[in-house]
């Protein structure tokens, strides 16, 4: 098996200039790193990378944990990490917490023991006491959820401002009394949409009812099960905490012979790509996915090679996109 000190015998160099080469030195001239990698071609020398990984104490991986892999929202966030991963030569270990925070917990472990360089976090229930020994000892991004009083960089999207939109014109589409669908009540997401909902009905003075407000899962599941609640108080619309959640109400619908939009108006939130094929294409509110993605990749590498950069918190604006599901 062709070793390092074999490319640098056939190039006339040290071994460390090999391996300058090969973890894309500056301190080597740009033809002598283009002799070496050449050589290392033609010789098929394989680098290992777990002996570099311990020398470097770099293993150029990064963790994503994320809260539901069959949800297509999150998978359009991996693929924007893992894009931008791939271009400078990153590999991703993606994890799946399931909306279980003992999975969460146990990933985190995992992630760390095997020397990721970093990880991007989209959490479950957050506190800022889970992540702290974490977060001392990895560089960590979070995304989507917001933790308060933890000092790391954030990406997320403009929830209060979404559900405003959408709230908005189900209000403009003559509906008055809307219920919701949320996700879990310690998620700032579900909570900022929350009060997005609330403050559009105080301001076009319409009384808010808690009992057609409920909390779920966030999966299609529960959107099937909670439908039935909300259409027994009478509702005229429901606008729920995701696409999911919203295909799960239509399927309700859809088996107890009430119509679409002409019994109930119906509203999304993400805008997944299945949102636009539905036989009432829904109307829903379009997030930044892949964007977010890509984004909180580069703040993590940023910080993984400056050490101590600054935190940064980005916020990415969401659009309305009205289809037919609430009367248009």
């Amino acid at each position: 098996m062709v070793g390092i000190k074999d490319i640098a015998i056939e190039c006339n160099v040290s071994a460390t200039t090999v391996s300058r080469a090969l973890n894309n030195s500056k301190e080597i001239s740009k033809k002598t790193r283009e002799l070496i990698l050449k050589t290392c071609e033609e010789k098929g020398y394989i680098p290992n990378s777990a002996a570099r990984s311990l020398i470097l104490n770099k293993t150029n991986m990064i963790g994503l944990l994320i809260p539901d892999i069959t949800n297509q929202y999150y998978a359009y966030v991996s693929k924007g990490v893992s894009s931008y991963l791939e271009k400078i030569g990153y590999g991703l270990v993606l994890c799946n917490s399931d909306r279980n925070k003992d999975n969460e917990n146990r990933y985190i472990d995992f992630l760390a023991q095997k020397r990721v360089d970093g990880i991007i976090l989209i959490p479950v229930k957050p506190k800022a006491s889970d992540y702290k020994k974490i977060i001392a000892n990895v560089p960590l991004v979070m995304a989507d959820n917001y933790v308060k009083d933890l000092e790391v960089s954030y990406v997320g999207n403009d929830n209060y401002v979404g559900a405003r939109k959408i709230v908005s014109h189900m209000l403009r589409q003559g509906y008055r009394k809307i219920g919701v669908i949320l996700g879990d009540e310690s998620s700032t997401a579900s909570n900022e949409r929350l009060k997005g909902y609330k403050d559009i009905l105080t301001e076009n003075n319409i009384e808010i009812s808690n009992d057609i407000l409920l909390n779920s899962s966030a999966n299609f599941e529960d959107g099937f099960k909670l439908a039935q609640i909300l259409i027994n108080k009478k509702v005229d619309a429901i606008f729920t905490i995701n696409d999911s959640v919203a295909m799960g109400v239509m399927k309700y619908a859809h088996m107890n012979n009430i119509l679409i939009p002409k019994d109930i108006g119906i509203a999304g939130y993400d805008d997944i790509e299945q949102a636009s094929m539905l036989t009432v294409p829904l109307t829903t509110v379009h997030q930044k996915k892949f964007e977010l993605g890509q984004i909180a990749a580069k703040i993590l590498i940023e910080e993984i090679n400056n050490h101590k950069t600054l935190k940064q918190t980005i916020i990415l604006k969401p659009e309305l996109v009205i289809r037919k599901s609430c009367n248009e």
